[in-house]
C-alpha cells in the first residue's frame, strides 16, 4: 500500500465490474484518456509485449473487446479498492498490436456506447415489438429504456448499470422493432425532449468493483469545491474569461419533420435582449409536442450571452484529487478585485477532463 495517493489502471469483467487485473508495471507511455458528461469519452493504454509474459492467449483473455472494462483508479490502496477514486471506466473496444515496437495498444470508450448497439429486442423478433413509455419522468423514461436495454434474462445483456428511479412525469414515446431503433435513438430522444443529460457515473464497490450510477438532470451535478483564485495553493493555472454571444436568439423557427412547405414547425420566443437575432434550428424528425419541447429547451439556453470560463489545468494531489474535476463535479472559484472577473463566487460544472498518467488535468467548464 502506498503512503501518496497514485494512479493505477486496471482491467474489469464488462457484465460484472468485477476487477480482473492490474496493468501498471507494463504500461509504457502516457496513455491519455478523457471523461464526459456527453458520454464521448475515450481512453487508451499501451503494454510492453517483451520479458514473454504476454502470450497471444492472455492478451485475447485480457482484452477481449467489448467484454472488458479499463479502469483507471486513484488512491492509496492501488485501486480496486472501495476507498480508492474512478477517473473512469470505459469499455474495451479494440488492441493493435505494433510487432515493430513489441507493444499492444487498448483503446476504450464510454460504456453508454453499449446504448448506440443494442435494439429494443434481439434479432428476429416480433415485427411488432414496441417500447411504449407513457407519462415519464426524465429520469423514468431513461429507467424504462435502459431497463429494456438489460431485461432479456440471458447473463449476455446484464451491465453494472444502476438504474435511476423511475418516477411519473410528462414524457410519453412508442418505438416499434420493425423501424429497428436503437435505445441509443430513445436516450438522444429523452435527452433532446426534455433537455436532460444523461451519464453513467463509474463508482467503486464493496469488492473493488466497478458499477454504474445512472445520473439524468437538466445539468449533472456531483458535489463541489470552494477555490481562491489568487490562492497560493491554488491547483488552478491558465484560467480566461469569456462572454460570449455568438449563439444569443431572440427567437427560434424549430424545423421538424418533413420538407419543404409541409415541414413541420413550431417557434419560441417573447425574450429581447439584443438587436434581434431571429433564427432556425433542425431538429430532425420530430413534431409535435416533441419538437415545441425541443424548441423551448435550445431557446432558454441561448437567450443571453455565455460567460465562459476555461482553466489550462488543474494539478492533482494529496490535496487536491481528480474528483475535483470529474464530470459533473462543481468548482466554486472566489474572485475579488480582479480588473475585468465580477467580484463574486463563480461556480462552474466540469462537463469533461482529460489527462494521462501524469498529475495535470485539463477540465473543459461551464457556468454553473
Amino acid at each position: 500500500m502506498s503512503f501518496e495517493p497514485e494512479w493505477s489502471v486496471w482491467v474489469h469483467d464488462a457484465k460484472t465490474g468485477e476487477p480482473r487485473e492490474r496493468l501498471d508495471l507494463d504500461l509504457t507511455g502516457d496513455s491519455p484518456w478523457s471523461a464526459s458528461i456527453e458520454g464521448a469519452g475515450v481512453s487508451e493504454v499501451t503494454i510492453a509485449t517483451s520479458g514473454g509474459l504476454w502470450t497471444p492467449d492472455r492478451i485475447e483473455e485480457s482484452f477481449s473487446p467489448n467484454n472488458r472494462l479499463l479502469v483507471r483508479w486513484w488512491g492509496v490502496n492501488g485501486g480496486a479498492h472501495p476507498d480508492d477514486a474512478i477517473a473512469y471506466a470505459h469499455k474495451i473496444d479494440d488492441y493493435d498490436y505494433d510487432r515493430d515496437a513489441g507493444t499492444v495498444t487498448v483503446s476504450a470508450l464510454d460504456l453508454i456506447e453499449v446504448a448506440g448497439w443494442r435494439l429494443i429486442g434481439p434479432v428476429g423478433s416480433d415485427p411488432h415489438l414496441t417500447l411504449t413509455i407513457t407519462g415519464r419522468s426524465a429520469e423514468g423514461a431513461v429507467a424504462e429504456a435502459f431497463d429494456r436495454m438489460m431485461q432479456y434474462g440471458h447473463p449476455d445483456w446484464i451491465l453494472p448499470i444502476d438504474l435511476p428511479v423511475n418516477t411519473p412525469g410528462e414524457f410519453s414515446g412508442e418505438w416499434v422493432f420493425w423501424k429497428k431503433p436503437l435505445i441509443g435513438d430513445i436516450i438522444a430522444e429523452i435527452r433532446t425532449r426534455m433537455g436532460v443529460e444523461v451519464y453513467l457515473r463509474p463508482y467503486p464497490t464493496a469488492s473493488g468493483g466497478v458499477r454504474f450510477q445512472t445520473l439524468v438532470a437538466g445539468a449533472i451535478g456531483t458535489g463541489g469545491t470552494l477555490l481562491h483564485l489568487d490562492a497560493e495553493d491554488s491547483p488552478l493555472a491558465g484560467v480566461h474569461y469569456r462572454v460570449n454571444g455568438s449563439s444569443q436568439v431572440t427567437g427560434l423557427q424549430a424545423l421538424g419533420q418533413g420538407t419543404g412547405e409541409d415541414q413541420k414547425t413550431t417557434y419560441s420566443g417573447g425574450v429581447i435582449n439584443c438587436i434581434i437575432r431571429d433564427t432556425s434550428k433542425d431538429f430532425g424528425d420530430l413534431v409535435g409536442d416533441a419538437l415545441q419541447d425541443a424548441s423551448n429547451t435550445h431557446y432558454a439556453r441561448n437567450i443571453n450571452p455565455v460567460r465562459q470560463w476555461s482553466i489550462g489545468s488543474v494539478t492533482v494531489g494529496e490535496d487536491f484529487p481528480p474528483t475535483l474535476v470529474l464530470p459533473g463535479a462543481e468548482l466554486r472559484l472566489e474572485v475579488y478585485g480582479d480588473p475585468v472577473i465580477p467580484d463574486d463566487v463563480h461556480p462552474l460544472r466540469v462537463l469533461s477532463v482529460s489527462g494521462g498518467n501524469g498529475r495535470q488535468l485539463k477540465p473543459e467548464v461551464e457556468n454553473a
